[in-house]
């Protein structure tokens, strides 16, 4: 099974329509049922109720279209989408996906923690479950631990785009 999907898209994957700067958008991560690959739509806000993705949802974050000539996206709205698709990874229980949800899990838990959004409790672990802080709220996450190698980094980095800092 591969993991590379498209970049941020300029225009709605549903309807076509291209996003102005201001708009807010969804982004989803599902996994492709006839491919087995992850694929990525990014839709307007009010098209989420009309999406039927192809496939499970893994995990979906929201952002606003910024205007071209004003640069690239601020990081404090790239932590917050990362810490939407965080969070969603748990809502969303990948099911048959475990695996990859798992590995976007630990990825995003320890950038989020290299932000200080999350911080981890007791003794660092290399296997099972670590257990992390969300800072704001207090709630009490358990992570699963996978092993990140290179080719997987790069992969998810083309799957996550820019909410990968």
């Amino acid at each position: 099974m591969d993991w590379q999907i498209k970049t941020l898209s300029r225009k709605s994957t549903l309807s076509g329509e291209s996003f102005e700067p201001g708009d807010r958008a969804v982004s989803l991560v599902y996994v492709d049922d006839e491919a087995g690959d992850l694929g990525r739509a990014d839709i307007h806000e009010k098209e989420l109720s009309e999406l039927q993705a192809p496939g499970q949802v893994l995990g979906r974050w929201s952002w606003v279209m910024k205007d071209p000539e004003e640069g690239a996206t601020s990081t404090s709205d790239t932590v917050a989408s990362a810490e939407d698709f965080f969070f969603s990874l748990f809502e969303n229980e990948a099911g048959d996906e475990r695996e990859r949800s798992d590995a976007l899990k630990h990825l995003l838990a320890l950038m989020l923690e290299r932000k200080r959004i999350l911080r981890a409790i007791g003794p660092r672990q290399t296997s099972g479950t670590q257990t992390y802080l969300h800072v704001k709220t207090k709630q009490e996450l358990k992570v699963p631990i996978t092993e990140i190698s290179r080719d997987l980094m790069f992969k998810i980095e083309d799957t996550l785009g820019d909410i990968i800092l």
